[in-house]
């Protein structure tokens, strides 16, 4: 029984399907003023945070070309971050848009030190704002200057998967539809997702030793009567 236990909390993870993921740590807080980062003085990005942890959205995707771009980069903010917490964010897609999604985190000071990223990151901000299904806030209309906030900036690379001989599909490869998730780990140990989960999971394990014990014990007794019988 302890041996499917273990087995069931193992294979939760593969149940989400099309998923991609990175685990990072909440940073230091800074100070998110022009003073300190000018790059991001009038920086709008879509932000999630503890209040809405989970967007709906479709990221712009594109064929890898010549090894050269591994595909369309789309920049998130990851805000009220707790410091040292281990977090995770998902990205999740149906199976009918094969796609190869890349996940990566970083910390302001590293993103503007690398031009190429902070180069990148200008152009998305330059661009109009993704399709939203939900309700979001953005990072220019909510950084209030001299506030130490925790703060960590996400980039994801989207990548079209898939050949197909339709040349309109192959030459404009559609959005995809995704769900980018910010999870939490309690005790830096399991996702605050996965906590329902292993609360069923060791309810139903439980229930199950007690169920069979019972029943061991009554298959024991039943199969005693006979012999109690035989020498009475």
């Amino acid at each position: 029984m302890l041996a499917l236990y273990v087995w069931l909390l193992l294979m939760v993870p593969y149940a989400w399907g099309n998923t991609e993921k990175t685990i990072f740590l909440g940073p230091s807080p800074v100070q998110l003023d022009s003073k300190t980062y000018p790059p991001f003085d009038h920086l709008r990005l879509v932000s999630l945070g503890p209040d809405n942890f989970t967007l709906r959205t479709h990221l712009k995707a594109e064929f890898p070309s010549n090894g050269t771009r591994k595909g369309t980069p789309s920049w998130f903010m990851l805000r009220n971050l707790t410091e040292g917490q281990r977090y995770e964010v998902r990205v999740c897609w149906a199976a009918t848009q094969p796609t190869a999604f890349n996940l990566e985190a970083y910390e302001l000071e590293t993103v503007i030190n690398v031009p190429e990223l902070i180069s990148e990151l200008s152009e998305y901000a330059s661009k109009p704002l993704p399709n939203i299904n939900s309700h979001v806030s953005i990072s220019s209309q909510i950084l209030e200057p001299g506030v130490e906030e925790s703060v960590q900036l996400l980039r994801i690379i989207t990548a079209a998967d898939f050949y197909t001989t339709n040349h309109t599909l192959m030459r404009n490869v559609p959005p995809v539809s995704v769900d980018i998730i910010l999870d939490p780990f309690i005790l830096n140990i399991l996702p605050q997702s996965l906590l329902s989960t292993a609360i069923y999971t060791t309810a139903v394990a439980l229930f199950s030793w007690f169920v069979g014990k019972w029943i061991s014990s009554c298959v024991r007794q039943i199969a005693a009567e006979p012999t109690k019988q035989k020498f009475q």
